[in-house]
């Protein structure tokens, strides 16, 4: 195996640059770099001079920009933690280097680097709007010397979609140092990533500039996995290829992409109206991708990639083998092969996606096409897509047209839109999100949304929306109060939410306040406090909208809670949360009284500087959780849930990385009582026969990433995952996550290779 290693090491192209990256500054290129060393406290947000001294040196050659940071600082208070890539870890001293090349304020680019060398990379659009999904071809070091530690970062020309630039480029940067033992952020830049103008408020800088070179990337990959449970075997032999025209042109293009047998979701008990989201784990829709993420947090995707080469559509009943159709399911699909282009042109970007899934035995694959347009001008964007699906199968398309604008009109007003406008199959409807946010002073701060999503607006052919018919008005306010280090408080955060929910037809969900306050100490250790007063209203998606009874009158509740995070530079720190929530008793259904309570906990141990563990448990308790069963029967149970989690990442050098996880869920439901609803929404006792369950969850996942190249990879994985249901049976929480782990539904292994050519 180290011979192959090593033999692909040689083969595999990359760059040999002049300068060594290594974390010393010792070549003669340095002596003539430029220096800044003008560093402010940018977290908390005070803007005073740093206390702690900084030095960052820029230049350029033919090959890229070279960026070294000098920090000086006791080796007794340095954070050394290696971790996973884009996984920010408060226990770790590390510089960044923020950069717009074009300094247009379209689009930003974020290497970072931590003491230990382990890196997190990042675009940033919209002002503060950031993805940590792409990768770059950087590279960096760092180096700890007896009186500060050094790092070192380089960053090819090729990396990102620059316009060509003859003589000098102007770019907006921004340097920053983050200290772990305070929790403190420097930055050369007045600005922080929370900031609404963060991308446009990066100094202003001059560089040379060198003619740009168009740079094409192969990346071959091999996938072998067995599942041990169904005996299915997956041997796929795949291309992404990733073109830079150095004219600010982008094309990329797969053939027979990996779904993603190197990662595992996160382990969910959904019993409700609405689709969990799960994140995107292939690389190549995570390249590249962010000109077409139009998104509203966790409720919104317009263009949400998983739906591409997710289980295919089945018509098992119309088929001559109906048994045979049945048995052949599949939980993804194959692609032939999916192709996005971007171009750039002063403000303006252009792009359009298009991918085909494969035919299959008892399926035609779907097709899926995208095109989008964005134009920037000072501070404002204004940006249209259009999304069309194809289900041969279901005979449906769906075709969303969604424009978008952002105004950041200074450092203090912030307005965002989204305007949505959907057919799909026979139903068409529109979708309207609004924000405004206010910050008047640097310490203070306030917003206002406003969401409409038609009975009928339905975007999941290719997007996702976590729920339609849903209207919705509310804001939040905060007052952020900051100290010197002569208190034991960095800074005191008081903020308030509040809103109103309702259906599309104006039935009222409920109406809400939520104050909270957060205290944040010098030694990075934090508490909080909040509670939330939640008004009667009528439950609109429990039902599933039946015709006879489309809603449940949901009973006023209020809730108190607190957390505590401890201080991060010792070996070990601790995570507490805990809930109380309480509701009025349904009044035509002799119930208790609504009731839930939870708490969480996790304990993080840092052993050693590549030893890193997470252990994690959460319980929840709750009273009349009411479940949807058919039409109007539903069943109140008393329901606790019993969620346990740990991690632990190794790594040896700078090559070697070994991750173990798993996740374990128990839910019981005991108590059950049969429910219906009335024309009014009150709750009456049914007559069906209902039961006691338990559901248990199981995953488990371990895998092995060695890095033979930068972006070249090879993972060896195996993936075990069960799950259980089981009614009137009395078992405990131990025994439920045991059936589950020995009912597993795949034992998967699997070995994937990745290479950069």
């Amino acid at each position: 195996m180290k011979n192959l290693l090593f033999i692909l090491n040689i083969l595999i192209s990359f760059e040999i640059y002049s300068m060594k990256i290594d974390g010393v500054l010792d070549e003669a290129e340095w002596d003539e770099a430029d220096s800044i060393s003008e560093f402010y406290i940018v977290s908390p947000y005070t803007l005073e001079p740093a206390k702690n001294k900084t030095e960052v040196k820029i230049f350029t050659n033919e090959e890229g920009v070279y960026v070294g940071f000098i920090n000086p600082q006791k080796p007794s208070t340095m954070g050394q933690y290696k971790h996973v890539r884009d996984e920010w870890n408060t226990k770790t001293d590390r510089n960044a280097f923020v950069v717009d090349f074009d300094g247009d304020g379209n689009t930003a680019y974020t290497f970072m680097l931590s003491l230990g060398d382990s890196m997190l990379d990042s675009t940033i659009r919209n002002g503060n709007d950031q993805s940590y999904d792409w990768n770059g071809d950087w590279i960096g070091a760092t180096k700890i010397n007896s009186d500060n530690w050094v790092s070192e970062i380089f960053i090819p020309w090729s990396i990102g979609n620059m316009l060509p630039i003859t003589g000098k480029r102007k770019i907006k940067f921004g340097a920053f140092r983050y200290l772990a033992f305070n929790g403190e952020l420097n930055g050369t830049a007045k600005t922080n990533a929370e900031r609404d103008k963060y991308m446009y408020q990066l100094d202003e800088y001059e560089i040379d500039s060198f003619p740009a070179k168009s740079n094409i990337n192969y990346f071959p990959y091999i996938v072998a996995a067995q599942d041990s449970v169904t005996n299915n075997e997956i041997n796929k032999v795949g291309v992404e290829i990733f073109y830079n025209t150095g004219t600010g042109k982008q094309i990329n293009a797969t053939i027979n992409p990996d779904f993603g047998q190197v990662e595992s979701d996160d382990v969910v008990v959904n019993f409700s109206a609405e689709e969990t989201l799960y994140g995107e784990k292939r690389a190549f829709f995570n390249e590249n991708q962010t000109l077409f993420d139009i998104s509203d947090r966790e409720r919104l995707k317009v263009m949400h990639t998983r739906r591409i080469g997710s289980s295919p559509s089945y018509n098992c009943s119309e088929s001559n083998n109906e048994e045979l159709c049945n048995d052949s399911k599949q939980n993804y699909s194959d692609l032939d092969y999916a192709l996005r282009y971007t171009q750039k042109e002063g403000g303006t970007e252009y792009g359009f996606f298009a991918a085909n899934e494969q035919d299959e035995d008892f399926s035609i694959g779907r097709s899926y096409y995208a095109a989008r347009i964005k134009k920037e001008n000072n501070n404002k964007t204004l940006g249209y897509m259009v999304t069309y699906t194809d289900d041969p199968i279901l005979d449906r398309t769906a075709i969303v047209n969604t424009l978008d604008y952002d105004n950041i009109v200074d450092e203090k007003l912030r307005i965002s839109s989204i305007l949505l406008h959907a057919d799909a199959g026979d139903k068409s409807s529109l979708g309207l999100k609004s924000s405004f946010r206010y910050k008047p002073t640097k310490d203070e701060s306030h917003s206002i949304g406003f969401h409409y999503y038609g009975d009928d607006l339905d975007i999941n052919d290719m997007g996702y929306l976590q729920k339609n018919d849903w209207v919705s008005i509310g804001g939040r306010s905060s007052i952020d109060k900051y100290y010197d280090e002569s208190s034991k408080f960095k800074n005191i955060e008081y903020s308030v939410r509040y809103g109103h929910q309702a259906d599309t037809k104006g039935n009222s969900i409920e109406n809400f306040i939520n104050p909270k306050i957060e205290f944040r100490l010098w030694d990075t250790s934090s508490i909080n406090f909040w509670t939330a007063i939640k008004s009667s209203g009528k439950n609109t998606t429990i039902t599933r909208k039946y015709v006879d009874s489309p809603y449940i009158k949901r009973p006023s509740r209020y809730n108190m809670g607190a957390s505590f995070d401890s201080k991060n530079y010792s070996n070990y720190a601790i995570g507490l949360k805990i809930n109380f929530e309480r509701g009025s008793r349904n009044k035509s259904w002799d119930s208790k009284g609504y009731e839930k309570n939870w708490m969480e906990a996790a304990y993080y141990f840092f052993p050693k500087d590549f030893l890193t563990m997470k252990i994690g448990f959460s319980l929840r308790d709750q009273k009349d959780w009411i479940r949807w069963i058919n039409t109007n029967n539903l069943t109140a149970y008393d329901a606790v849930e019993k969620f346990l989690t740990f991690n632990l990442n190794y790594f040896k050098g700078n090559k070697h990385e070994l991750r173990l996880k798993g996740q374990f869920v128990a839910l019981e439901a005991s108590n059950p009582t049969s429910l219906m609803s009335n024309e009014q929404g009150y709750l009456l006792l049914g007559d069906q026969e209902v039961s006691s369950f338990n559901v248990g969850e199981a995953a488990f996942q371990i895998r092995y990433k060695y890095e033979i190249a930068p972006l070249s990879d090879l993972y060896v994985v195996y993936n075990q995952g069960g799950s259980i249901y089981e009614e009137d049976i009395n078992s405990n929480s131990a025994s439920i996550i045991q059936d589950s782990w020995k009912n597993p539904s795949g034992k998967i292994f699997a070995i994937k290779l990745r290479l950069r050519f």
